[in-house]
């Protein structure tokens, strides 16, 4: 595998936690073992940004479980919904180059972005691009608090969370491994229950992400049609190579909306595109190919 993550992979939302162990295949990794577990109803309640983990006590059991059935293992990566998160594309005046001092430049950049206090998140940066006037950054934030939570829960059952990323991200992450290179604008969506998320990237740079929950208001088809107005008016994102979407109950209505929109084919995400073997995957393909893509970046 690409990255030195651990093979143990964990899927964490308010509703259920996911255990994904993969393996080395001769080009795509193997799933050689995958199974959801139920959370307690409280376990999480909703907060500004990320959840809080109000019922430590149902994870750590849920952990329990897990720990019997798959035996000794030390060590995860971790992958929560796109909507716990906060991304950002960011222009920083000349970026320090002092990993502390870059942190405090993106932080207080979030301040006006924010309806939180900056300092109660925990951020992680990639730099996109770098010109003697600025520099363009990727910032990926969560509540401190919550995913501290979490890791100390984890801990306590034995275990090391080593990487904590969106979903989504992810999934991209595996489709771009896969890809030719092009130049052109390529569309992403993800796709949950209550939530989608929205990409744009021009070559590989990103120019537009975007996260949103669901309401009863529009449906799902709208908030898409929404959203190409927007990108086309905002980016001028009217030559579109492919467009590509992820989720798990996404149906030919949805992939018709997109495909008409921005006048481009439209390739739906499936789990067999990126592991050379996998258990049924039923409700969670889109999931578990977000954790063949810890491995490609």
């Amino acid at each position: 595998m690409a990255r030195s993550f651990p093979t143990d992979v964990i899927v964490l939302d308010a509703e259920t936690l996911v255990h994904v162990r993969l393996a080395r295949g001769r080009k795509d990794p193997s799933i050689v073992q995958s199974k959801r577990y139920r959370l307690a109803g409280n376990t999480f309640l909703p907060a500004v940004v990320t959840p809080q983990l109000t019922n430590e006590a149902a994870l750590a059991e849920v952990l329990r479980r897990l720990k019997a059935e798959t035996g000794r293992w030390e060590r995860a990566s971790m992958l929560l919904p796109d909507s716990w998160f906060r991304i950002n594309l960011l222009e920083v005046p000349a970026l320090a180059d002092d990993p502390k001092e870059a942190l405090e430049m993106i932080r207080w950049s979030l301040k006006r972005t924010m309806p939180i206090n900056p300092s109660l998140l925990r951020i992680s940066y990639t730099v996109l691009s770098r010109t003697p006037a600025e520099t363009k950054v990727l910032a990926v934030s969560a509540i401190d608090e919550t995913l501290a939570a979490i890791e100390r829960v984890f801990a306590a059952a034995g275990i090391e969370i080593v990487l904590i990323e969106p979903i989504g991200i992810n999934i991209w992450n595996a489709i771009t491994a896969r890809e030719p290179n092009t130049a052109r604008d390529r569309i992403f969506f993800y796709i949950r229950d209550g939530e989608f998320t929205t990409a744009v990237f021009r070559g590989a740079q990103p120019l537009f992400i975007r996260s949103r929950n669901l309401n009863s208001e529009r449906t799902l088809e709208q908030e898409i049609r929404l959203s190409a107005s927007y990108l086309r008016d905002t980016l001028q994102a009217n030559s579109v190579e492919q467009c590509y979407v992820a989720g798990n109950s996404v149906n030919g209505e949805v992939t018709s909306v997109i495909g008409a929109e921005f006048s481009a084919p439209v390739k739906k995400i499936a789990l067999a595109d990126f592991t050379e073997h996998s258990p049924d995957g039923a409700g969670n393909e889109a999931e578990l190919a977000a954790c063949t893509g810890v491995f490609t970046a």
